[in-house]
């Protein structure tokens, strides 16, 4: 649980440290431009898409996953936004098993195009990149074990989303990508091949309500 300890901290603080520093910019750039009615260079990021909460459910060449999410949106230049995503993910692998799960951490960083909901449906494109860490519910004979035990597994991918802004407070989220699924030494262990350094391909739908 230590390890797991460290990474969910990396992340919390990767959050507010990218939060801090975009702010911060920000803040200096307004107070030079306050007197402009232009909008260009560095943002306020508290419009109606600064904070979401999503749902959504994911099919790749590995399994299906179910994810809840929670984002908001650390810099908009200009037209450019990125914004820093933190999901629970559970996951079922294709097999006939029932132990056969996964519970993991998902951390997502999107770029792309202005998305602030202004009046009308409107579709925003954005690129994304991840990484993922969690728990196998199973051993290398695919009977059950411990959950929070040895050994993990990671993934690290990315791909093309599109958000569907229907209304300010709704989105529909489309995302294709894929990625590389990675268990440490699970070729050793005996873990199935199809878990071990494999590619996959991904697909998710789902929506976000926005604050």
């Amino acid at each position: 649980m230590g390890d797991t300890m460290k990474i969910l901290r990396y992340i919390f603080i990767v959050n507010i440290l990218f939060f801090n520093l975009f702010t911060i910019v920000y803040s200096e750039d307004n107070k030079e431009n306050k007197e402009s009615n232009e909008k260009k260079g560095f943002r306020s990021v508290l419009d109606n898409r600064f904070f979401s909460i999503g749902l959504f459910s994911s099919a790749d060449s590995i399994k299906t996953t179910v994810n809840i999410e929670f984002g908001f949106k650390i810099m908009k230049y200009n037209n450019f936004q990125i914004k820093s995503y933190t999901a629970v993910t559970g996951s079922k692998i294709y097999d006939d098993s029932p132990q056969m799960y996964q519970l993991g951490l998902m951390q997502k960083f999107t770029f792309g195009g202005d998305d602030e909901y202004k009046g009308e449906i409107s579709i925003s494109r954005y690129g994304f990149a991840f990484f993922s860490f969690g728990f196998l519910s199973f051993d290398p004979d695919k009977s059950g074990k411990f959950l929070f035990a040895s050994p993990y597994y990671w993934e690290v991918g990315g791909g093309a989303g599109f958000n569907i802004n229907v209304s300010k407070h709704v989105g529909i989220v489309l995302e294709f990508g894929g990625g590389l699924h990675l268990v440490p030494d699970g070729k050793e262990l005996g873990y199935p091949a199809k878990i071990n350094k494999a590619g996959f391909g991904r697909m998710s739908i789902g929506g976000r309500y926005y604050f």
